[in-house]
């Protein structure tokens, strides 16, 4: 198969790949292709379970609390919502309910029509196209964080209340681990060849156009004309986009101040009000015997953060003034800052999570704080900034293009 890589731009051909095997970038490390061994069935499955799971997930309860018998309190996570919209700004409330709940959705759905099409030979419209945006609604669909801010949000409010976990934490639980599954199992190389094959070989001494979203080397097209396989530009201009991600890292640095400085969590008491900063959530864990979930907390709510900005930074500071010593390595970073980008979201999800669990008003009450938005928006702006840079750029400039 004759593909170009998307980080480097390196036009090359690898072999048919055994069950089992992978196949990397000779120029960046890139993987390329990974032949799962269980075919198209595993991640079809997991794509209709997942679809069918999620409403009962979003709908059913949650989480009971209640502090000595004496009030009682039950809460879905589709109000979770309608909590956070009423406390905090907006962008918030749906930014939590698309990447929680429509994103996976769309994402199973999506997966379920381009995998039945392959598996049972069905002609549906633009499948290539279908499956290029369920491929970028990968880094926004996050049941995985939602869960792991649900257990660190169960013993955030186990400290003031008794906390039960209801059948709607069990069903997003199986959620997430059916979208890690049929993430892990799903051959995407296999699913882009069975819409369309790649090349069979090389053509040499010429130009071949490609595309940088499903790496299809194209002969019989010019560049700038859409792909025929998944209906992006053939050859796509890659010097734009680093104006966005620029712009996004140069609004997340002001906003580090109200993400860090002001509470994302307030616990109105009957005997006082206790404001909670991302730093006073990691103590208050630790002083009620919880320190892994500290851990927790820590990690994804600030050396995470700190990490993915300053690693920006540092990458788009490369454009600007290239150098072709470390071209590899700085790919590699790039790459493990795509993978963790998305984990700081852990933090505002945890408030949303808590304030309609532990909501006994004039006694104990949870609500998001000021500081959660402005921290949402901050992890959302990296992520947008971390899904625009072209890594190629950082290759182009330094005379290493292909």
């Amino acid at each position: 198969m004759t593909i170009t890589c998307a980080d480097c731009g390196a036009t090359q051909t690898i072999p048919e790949l055994p069950p089992g095997a992978t196949a990397e970038c000779h120029r960046c490390d890139r993987l390329l292709g990974r032949r799962s061994r269980a075919g198209f069935d595993t991640p079809l499955a997991c794509a209709a379970a997942t679809f069918l799971l999620l409403p009962p997930a979003v709908f059913l309860p949650l989480l009971h609390s209640t502090i000595r018998n004496l009030v009682f309190e039950e809460s879905r996570l589709v109000s979770s919502v309608g909590t956070i919209y009423a406390e905090v700004w907006f962008p918030f409330a749906f930014g939590f309910l698309f990447t929680a709940f429509l994103f996976p959705a769309i994402r199973a759905f999506l997966h379920m029509l381009v995998l039945g099409s392959i598996k049972w030979r069905w002609r549906i419209w633009q499948r290539g196209r279908l499956f290029r945006w369920s491929e970028e609604l990968r880094i926004w669909s996050m049941t995985d964080v939602v869960v792991i801010a649900g257990v660190v949000a169960y013993f955030r409010a186990s400290v003031p209340a008794e906390v039960e976990t209801r059948v709607g934490a069990w069903c997003y639980l199986a959620v997430a681990v059916l979208v890690f599954t049929g993430d892990r199992t799903l051959n995407r190389r296999g699913v882009w060849n069975a819409i369309l094959p790649d090349l069979t070989e090389f053509p040499p001494h010429r130009h071949i156009a490609s595309c940088d979203s499903c790496e299809m080397a194209v002969t019989s097209r010019r560049s700038g004309d859409p792909c025929p396989r998944c209906g992006s530009r053939l050859d796509r201009g890659i010097a734009p986009r680093l104006a966005p991600a620029l712009g996004a890292v140069a609004a997340a640095i002001p906003l580090t101040l109200p993400a860090y400085g002001a509470a994302v969590m307030i616990n109105d008491q009957l005997t006082a009000v206790l404001e909670h900063t991302v730093i006073g959530t990691v103590q208050l864990l630790a002083d009620y015997g919880y320190p892994q979930m500290a851990v927790v907390v820590l990690v994804a709510g600030v050396a995470i953060p700190i990490t993915v900005l300053i690693g920006m930074i540092w990458l788009l500071a490369r454009v600007r003034f290239p150098n072709k010593h470390g071209l590899v390595f700085r790919t590699r970073v790039f790459r493990l800052l795509h993978r963790l980008v998305r984990w700081p979201m852990i933090i505002p999800f945890i408030a949303a999570l808590a304030a309609p669990i532990v909501d006994f008003r004039g006694i104990d009450d949870i609500v998001a704080g000021p500081g959660a938005t402005p921290l949402f928006l901050l992890i959302a702006l990296l992520i947008y900034a971390v899904r625009m840079f072209e890594p190629r750029l950082m290759w182009k400039t330094a005379g290493e293009s292909q």
